[in-house]
C-alpha cells in the first residue's frame, strides 16, 4: 500500500533525525534531547498510522492513536530550549541568551500544560479515518477519509476538530525566534525552516494533503537539526 510505505519512510527519517540530535549530547546537551523528544515522537505519529491497518477497528488502534494525540500536546514544546540555544551561540548577546534560555524554558512548561489541559483534555472522541489506505483515528471525517464499511454515526459525522493549540503556539514563537536569530546573528536556516512548517499545516488531510505535509515536516526537522550542529560548532 502506498499509505504503508511512505508512512515507514518518513517514521524512518525521523527517528534517523532524533538518533542524529543525540550525537549532540556532547555539545548541547538539553537541547538535543529536546530535539530527540520531538522527533522521536513525531517518529511514533508516522508509525501508529502504519500499525493501524495491522491492529484494524478497535480499542488498541484508539488507544495508541490517543497516546499519539498525548504526546504531541505535550511535547512540542519541547522545540522552544533548541530555537533559543541556536540563539545562544550564533547570534544573542550574554544577558539576551539567559533571557532567551529562560523564556525557552518556560515555555515548554507552559505550553505542556495548554496542550494537556485545553487540547488533549477536551479530546472527547477519536473517529476512524482513512489515510491513504491506512487506519488512523482524528477528530473528524469527511466523504473523502471514511473508512471503508465503518458505520459513522451522525455525532461522528458532524465532529469539528479542535485546533492543535500547543503546535500553532510552538511554531509562532519559534518564528519570532528564528527572526531574531536571522537579524542579530544572520543565520537564516531556522526562519527558512519555521516559515516552510507554517505553511505545512495548510495542506487538507485528504488525498496528497498528509504526504505534502508530511514531507515539509521532513524539511523542518532536518532544517533544525543542521541549525543545532550549526551552533554546536560555531565559533
Amino acid at each position: 500500500m502506498l499509505g504503508a510505505t511512505v508512512f515507514s519512510f518518513f517514521a524512518l527519517a525521523h527517528w534517523c533525525i532524533a538518533l542524529a540530535a543525540l550525537g549532540l549530547t556532547n555539545e548541547l546537551l538539553l537541547p538535543a534531547f529536546c530535539l530527540f523528544v520531538v522527533e522521536a515522537v513525531t517518529a511514533f505519529d508516522n508509525g501508529a498510522t502504519v500499525l493501524g491497518r495491522r491492529l484494524g477497528l478497535g480499542l488498541a488502534a484508539e488507544q495508541l492513536n490517543r497516546w499519539r494525540f498525548l504526546l504531541h500536546a505535550i511535547c512540542i514544546g519541547f522545540l522552544m530550549p533548541v530555537y533559543s540555544a541556536i540563539g545562544r551561540e550564533v547570534a544573542f548577546s550574554p544577558f539576551g541568551a539567559v533571557v532567551g534560555d529562560i523564556i525557552g524554558w518556560l515555555l515548554v512548561a507552559a505550553i505542556a500544560a495548554l496542550g494537556y489541559l485545553f487540547q488533549y483534555k477536551r479530546l472527547k472522541q477519536i473517529i476512524p479515518v482513512n489515510t491513504l489506505g491506512c487506519l488512523r483515528y482524528a477528530q473528524s471525517v469527511s466523504d473523502a477519509t471514511r473508512w471503508p464499511g465503518y458505520d459513522y454515526s451522525d455525532r461522528q459525522l458532524n465532529a469539528k476538530a479542535i485546533p492543535p493549540f500547543a503546535s500553532i503556539i510552538t511554531v509562532i514563537i519559534g518564528l519570532v525566534y528564528a527572526l531574531l536569530i536571522a537579524w542579530f546573528g544572520d543565520f537564516w536556516v531556522p526562519l527558512l525552516v519555521t516559515v516552510i512548517m507554517l505553511a505545512a499545516g495548510s495542506f487538507p488531510q485528504r488525498g496528497w494533503g498528509p504526504i505534502v505535509t508530511s514531507i515539509l515536516e521532513v524539511v523542518y526537522s532536518s532544517g533544525m537539526l543542521y541549525s543545532l550542529w550549526y551552533a554546536a560548532n560555531f565559533s
